[in-house]
């Protein structure tokens, strides 16, 4: 009798990881706004950042990958990081 091994191809997902700490308060905060560049991401950013301004005054900053399909690259993750407290992906299609 002949046995028959299936495999799966799907690997398991990481363990989650906190990122950063969770900030205080938004009041006055920078915050990135960061888009996949898939069509309609830009729009849920900019209503996300529109609500929080005016709701806390942050300090927006937006930024696009050049490829949805291909991850962010290195500099833009850096300028990102290096000029805001907390950030809000957006990965919409």
């Amino acid at each position: 009798m002949s046995h028959i091994v299936v495999m799966n191809p799907i690997a398991s997902p990481p363990p989650p990881q906190a990122l950063g700490q969770r900030l205080d308060t938004l009041a006055g905060a920078s915050v990135g706004f960061f888009s996949n560049n898939k069509p309609g991401a830009d729009v849920l950013l900019e209503r996300t950042a529109a609500a929080l301004q005016q709701r806390f005054g942050i300090e927006s900053h937006f930024f696009t990958k050049e490829v949805p399909s291909l991850e962010a690259g290195a500099d833009l993750l850096r300028r990102c990081s290096e000029s805001c407290r907390a950030v809000v992906l957006a990965a919409y299609d």
